[in-house]
């Protein structure tokens, strides 16, 4: 494993993209016994037993395939023909402004309230937010990420309001620390901490486990919120959000409300017909 892990490290991968590639591929070692000589054979029995008796999604199932062939490609020499199983296409979930609101009321620390604030109107992922650094907030609003996934750098923007209440409590923070969500022993924030936080609101509010969604949600709701309300051109969005193609972008533009109340009115025109 230390072998992949290092060809993994020289590839640029990062850590937690090395810690999933790692996971995926010492199951399938200890599942097959064996590292050498496998056969497609085994191969395709391996992630149909991830399906049938460990109930993976054809999501995972996939991921799993993916990584299966970029060990027979790199180590072994060989290009894996398997097809890709058909993935379900759920709707992303979106945070509502309104259980936003209802969650930002019973999360009175204020260093939390400001996590949430960046992931819901900058766009941020929980790993970003964690690591936002003091000097790469503009006076201007705007907020450089510096390595986002795929290492990318890049800028989105902070709405004015809450520029203002970063900047308050900036000021309140030791000079020593680069971070903005400082950790208690220095550092940042612990990269499950967001969610931490998210999932404490929902217990205080006493949602059941149904209504409980990812930090991603927030994220979702920033894009619909860019998009509809802002109205920022779509090019500009999908780079503030830090894709690489438009077409990730528009898997969260799923999400968008369906005018159906206002298109089920528009009936009414018609009953004069109908009777």
């Amino acid at each position: 494993m230390e072998q992949i892990k290092n060809r993994l490290k020289g590839m640029g991968m990062t850590e937690s993209t090395i810690t999933t590639y790692s996971s995926i591929l010492n199951a399938f070692f200890q599942h097959i016994k064996k590292v050498t000589n496998i056969t497609i054979e085994e191969v395709n029995n391996y992630l149909d037993y991830l399906i049938i008796y460990k109930n993976y999604s054809t999501r995972s199932r996939n991921l799993a395939s993916k990584i299966i062939k970029f060990y027979f490609r790199e180590f072994l020499n060989q290009e894996l023909q398997i097809k890709k199983s058909k993935e379900d296409r759920a709707i992303p979930k979106i945070c509502e402004d309104s259980e936003f609101s209802t969650i930002l009321s019973v999360t009175s620390n204020i260093k939390h309230r400001l996590c949430l604030l960046l992931m819901r109107y900058s766009g941020l992922r929980r790993w970003e937010v964690i690591r936002v650094i003091k000097h790469h907030i503009q006076e201007d609003g705007r907020l450089f990420i510096k390595g986002g996934k795929g290492k990318k750098d890049r800028y989105t923007i902070i709405p004015p309001q809450i520029l203002e209440q970063l900047k308050s409590f900036i000021s309140l923070l030791p000079s020593e620390n680069p971070y903005v969500f400082q950790g208690q022993r220095g550092g940042y924030y612990s990269k499950r901490t967001p969610q931490a936080i998210l999932n404490n609101a929902f217990k205080k509010l006493r949602w059941h486990r149904s209504r409980w969604f990812g930090c991603h949600a927030l994220r979702h709701a920033c894009t619909i919120h860019w998009i509809d309300d802002v109205k920022i051109d779509f090019d500009q969005v999908s780079k503030m959000l830090g894709h690489s193609v438009g077409r990730t972008t528009q898997i969260y533009t799923q999400c968008r409300k369906l005018k159906l109340i206002e298109s089920i009115s528009k009936y009414k025109e018609i009953t004069c017909l109908i009777h």
